[in-house]
């Protein structure tokens, strides 16, 4: 189950700190492996409203997976959050 950010900015879009994202990206674990699925980010995209939810998770796996295994782990985070800032409208501060 996908948690909504409650933060929204005057534009629409979802503010957090870094660490306040790092903490949503767990919560999107739903197998509790410590790493996130294509399937994972594209319920959590879904699940905040945002459309193309599949096509999103699976770019956004691909684009933060830095070492080729097919998911996102704790050192990819960061490159997770340059994507999500610019394809789903979240706002890192």
């Amino acid at each position: 189950m996908a948690i909504k950010t409650r933060v929204v900015n005057v534009d629409g879009k979802r503010e957090m700190t870094m660490a306040q994202f790092r903490i949503w990206i767990k919560t999107l674990d739903a197998d509790k492996d410590g790493k996130i699925s294509k399937d994972e980010l594209s319920d959590a995209v879904r699940g905040n409203g945002g459309w193309f939810a599949g096509w999103k998770g699976k770019r956004g796996v691909k684009a933060a997976d830095a070492n080729g295994n097919g998911v996102i782990d704790d050192s990819e985070i960061d490159i997770l959050a340059a994507f999500a800032q610019k394809h789903l409208g979240i706002i890192i501060i």
